[in-house]
């Protein structure tokens, strides 16, 4: 079986941070260190008002271009459809912020 193919929208935080005026140079070097098996933090759209963040564990990393799987389930009932282990394609510009390893204690 495989996985459903479900189309989301994930909010580009880099724009809104370049809008605001906000040059993160520690993030985005901390950013080109990322490698399969990190963790991340995904803002995801649910609506026109409605959003949820979700930790998502990096699967490839190619350039700029990544591809991760949901570490939780989504709580929102509009992301639910997506299913605890859904392949999320995602860009430098998506991601929220980084999980440091020790903040996650699972």
């Amino acid at each position: 079986m495989t996985p459903k193919s479900v189309a989301i929208e994930l909010e580009n935080i880099e724009e809104i941070r370049r809008q605001e005026g906000i040059d993160d140079v520690e993030l985005r070097v901390e950013i080109r260190a990322l490698k399969v098996g990190d963790l991340v933090r995904l803002t995801f759209l649910t609506g026109t008002t409605s959003f949820e963040t979700l930790l998502v564990r990096i699967t490839s990393v190619r350039g700029s271009a990544f591809r991760g799987k949901l570490a939780k389930r989504p709580s929102s009932a509009a992301l639910r459809k997506m299913g605890p282990d859904a392949q999320v394609a995602f860009t430098t510009a998506h991601i929220h912020s980084l999980v440091k390893r020790l903040e996650v204690q699972e």
